[in-house]
């Protein structure tokens, strides 16, 4: 079972991320700092036979604007003092967006310098700034200290961007200066892989073009010369997975970090991924969407009307095909925007309109403890459910107040057995369990005649309240 916590999808409860510049900039910022018109013609289409001479032209246009990048006192590899107290360099890449020397390369290249200084492909060098920088797309926008114009690679269009297509990807890889490697994309929307190691914003471009250290930052082109994507980050433990941030995300997010600050807007609840069995349960013609487990109080889902239960299946006019594809729709949407929403609620499809707000300063969000309730004091009376492999009792007021349950009504766990479906599924001891798919359980025997009702080997939809959490689980009813 997989969920989609607060902190993680930035929904309801993370701060707003401050890009972090250096200084401000000397000069005032143009107002549209990319351009989109390929610098010229690479001769390769889509059903045209690949030649080396084509990708060597297209090499020949895009290099001129990629740059290495290195740093000291941080940067993606080293960063930091030896074992003798000498600060190391790291190396990285990045390109030239803007003839007036702006270029885009990834946040965790620069994260912690001192010092920035970048070498162009005609071994021009220059101390760089930082104009805005955000960890959780892993971009950062600098700016060169020296006179233009500067070349420049133009973002295109990554949605147009298919698996099988080729691609060529520019960078530094071990200090090797202007590598050139060719792929094809193996996959887009990669929004289900961290390959950071931290919770990120991205629905990556997944590329079989060698990436390796010292690429992070450099450009992913398309056969006509466009950027389509940043490249970031490999899957360390596999050979030809590389990943890249999609140049729309990128084309979206440097307006504000040309302001030195990134503010998101939030959508307020929490939601897990639909599986086969979840769908199957809730009668879904398809296995997409992300479904609500939690609704904030006086969030903008709440004022919505939004509920636990409910799967969107669309958000500001894009499909939601994954949960993990909501966090970028709602954070990128913008603060005080009405956006209209789709989901289905009891196998109806409604629509509604949601009017975001700016995602809130941190919160901490703390796994509740796992809670003891002896059978003895949890009630008068309580109920083995075989089929679960839980002891259940009635949730009563004494109850509530005792051990400071949020839910109202529901079937108390008082006992889980271990190794037995409910254990399985991570049912625990003290979970409130307040439906089952449409149905919702009142009392301990509602959820009794639920799970007697359901047949062996059936997988079950249970909504569990957990502190203040709302989670599905779904065991398999047992023989």
């Amino acid at each position: 079972m997989r969920a989609w916590f607060l902190p993680f999808c930035l929904l309801l409860s993370h701060g707003a991320f401050a890009a972090v510049p250096a200084r401000a900039p000397e000069s005032r910022i143009p107002d549209k700092l990319w351009s989109e018109r390929p610098v010229g013609r690479t001769g390769i289409s889509a059903n045209s036979p690949v030649t080396m001479g084509g990708f060597s032209r297209l090499a020949k246009l895009i290099s001129p604007a990629v740059v290495n990048i290195s740093t000291v006192g941080g940067g993606s590899q080293v960063g930091r003092e030896s074992a003798s107290g000498t600060l190391v360099t790291s190396e990285g890449t990045g390109f030239f967006i803007h003839a007036s020397g702006y270029l885009l390369t990834n946040d965790h290249v620069i994260d912690g310098a001192r010092d920035i200084t970048v070498r162009t492909a005609t071994d021009r060098v220059f101390k760089a700034r930082v104009i805005g920088r955000d960890p959780r797309t892993d971009l950062a926008l600098l700016q060169v200290d020296g006179r233009g114009p500067f070349p420049i690679a133009p973002l295109g269009d990554s949605s147009k961007i298919s698996p099988g297509e080729w691609v060529v990807a520019i960078g530094n890889p071990f200090g090797l200066s202007h590598t050139v490697t060719a792929g094809i994309v193996s996959a887009v929307g990669r929004s289900d892989v961290q390959p950071t190691g931290k919770p990120m914003l991205a629905s990556f471009i997944q590329t079989d073009a060698s990436i390796n250290p010292g690429n992070s930052g450099g450009p992913l082109c398309n056969i006509r010369g466009e950027v389509i994507g940043i490249n970031t980050a490999i899957r360390g433990d596999a050979q030809g997975i590389g990943f890249a941030i999609p140049s729309n995300m990128a084309k979206k997010l440097l307006p504000q970090l040309a302001t030195g600050r990134v503010e998101r807007s939030f959508l307020g609840l929490a939601f897990r991924e639909v599986t086969p069995e979840l769908a199957k349960v809730l009668k879904l013609e398809r296995v997409a969407g992300a479904i609500v487990t939690e609704v904030g109080p006086g969030s903008p889902a709440d004022q919505a009307g939004l509920r636990a239960g409910d799967v969107l299946t669309s958000f500001d006019g894009q499909p939601v095909r994954a949960a993990s594809d909501l966090p970028w729709l709602a954070a990128q949407a913008g603060i005080h925007a009405k956006v209209p929403v789709e989901l289905i609620r009891d196998g109806k499809t409604l629509s509604v309109q949601v009017q975001l707000q700016a995602l809130p300063r941190p919160l901490e969000l703390v796994e509740p403890p796992r809670m003891v309730v002896p059978p003895v004091m949890a009630a008068q009376a309580t109920l083995p459910v075989a089929g679960l492999g839980v002891t259940i009792a009635d949730l009563t007021a004494t109850l509530r107040k005792r051990f400071g349950i949020v839910a109202a009504a529901g079937a108390l766990i008082v006992a889980v057995d271990r190794g037995g479906p409910g254990d399985r599924a991570g049912m625990r001891v003290g979970d409130v369990v307040t439906r089952v798919a449409k149905r919702t359980v009142t009392n301990a025997a509602v959820l009794d005649a639920e799970v007697h009702a359901a047949h062996p080997d059936d997988v079950m939809s249970l909504l569990v309240q957990r502190g203040k959490q709302s989670i599905w689980v779904t065991p398999k009813r047992a023989r």
